[in-house]
């Protein structure tokens, strides 16, 4: 599931949670294969050569998905076991009573497709150009303003002294056990992670998308829009960052005209099929890098799930 790069611009991590979890922002390692131990030849048979497109759910699955790391439900499981770490040493070692956060559930929304902008009504309703997130994230983000009895979670260590924050945070946070479950140590960039990167520009310039591109155009300019130059499927005239009737109402026309063209299923189509060579040349990579980071998120469940009372008060 690829999720158009605008979307990095808006979403954004509770300031407070930056300070102890490293894993907002982070840069990956720019070692071929590093931390990673594979297996060569990986079986292959399973993987998904097609895109599967579901306008019920805005999700559209590529082959990709097979070595993707960074859903948002595994990552979440990743911060909140790192959290633990964090707690676990911050009584341990300092008795301070720190109390790590418990991972988001599953939020829809972050798993909508929306590289090439709205292409379902109700996406489209809701968030018009907006990339998609959760409830909690649009407010947080001012997209939206909350409601009057919208009440912020507070943190749930707000209440220590600035201090001990302080001491957390430089004897706790680089342990080895804490970076046992910190992303960022997780995202290795080989060649072949490199070249999916970079196939997400140059499928952009594939002569088969760019003339689906142009046969949108003509819808666009049909009904009163002009395609982005920058953004393929965004008009000119699209918000990124504000949800209003103007919006909404564009954003539909764009689905309209999407529908008309079968747009997101051919776009689909042409990723996937460029997709596949890459995965199939680099898989030895690629699935061993998957393979660490499903092994890693397992860990961090068996450890949230053996700790409960590292996300409780201390009494």
């Amino acid at each position: 599931m690829m999720r158009h790069p605008i979307g990095a611009r808006l979403v954004a991590c509770v300031i407070l949670l930056v300070l102890f979890v490293a894993g907002c922002g982070g840069t990956p390692t720019d070692q071929p294969n590093s931390g990673v131990n594979g297996n060569a030849d990986p079986d292959l048979s399973s993987l998904s050569r097609t895109a599967e497109v579901d306008p019920e759910t805005a999700i559209v699955t590529l082959p990709e998905d097979a070595v993707t790391r960074g859903e948002q439900v595994d990552s979440s499981t990743l911060s909140a076991a790192r959290d633990a770490r964090v707690a676990q040493c911050a009584r341990d070692e300092l008795d301070i009573p720190w109390v790590a956060e418990r991972p988001d559930p599953y939020i829809p929304a972050m798993h909508m497709w929306n590289w090439f902008g709205p292409w379902t009504k109700p996406v489209a309703e809701k968030f018009a150009f907006v990339e998609p997130m959760g409830d909690g994230a649009l407010i947080v983000n001012g997209i939206v303003e909350p409601p009057a009895d919208y009440e912020p979670i507070p943190w749930v260590n707000e209440n220590i002294a600035e201090a001990d924050r302080d001491n957390v945070f430089e004897t706790c946070n680089s342990t080895e056990a804490v970076m046992e479950f910190d992303e960022t140590r997780l995202w290795t960039i080989g060649p072949g992670q490199e070249a999916l990167n970079e196939e997400q520009e140059a499928v952009i310039r594939d002569p088969e998308m760019q003339a689906l591109s142009d046969e949108l155009a003509v819808c666009f300019e049909e009904n009163g829009m002009e395609m982005h130059r920058d953004f393929p499927g965004f008009p000119l005239n699209a918000d990124f960052n504000n949800i209003n009737e103007e919006q909404i109402a564009l954003a539909l026309k764009t689905v309209e005209c999407k529908d008309q063209t079968n747009f997101t299923q051919r776009a689909a189509d042409i990723i996937a099929e460029r997709q596949v060579p890459i995965i199939e040349e680099y898989a030895e990579e690629l699935f061993a890098a998957r393979e660490e980071w499903n092994n890693t998120v397992a860990e961090a469940e068996e450890y949230i799930a053996s700790h409960p009372e590292l996300f409780e008060p201390v009494e």
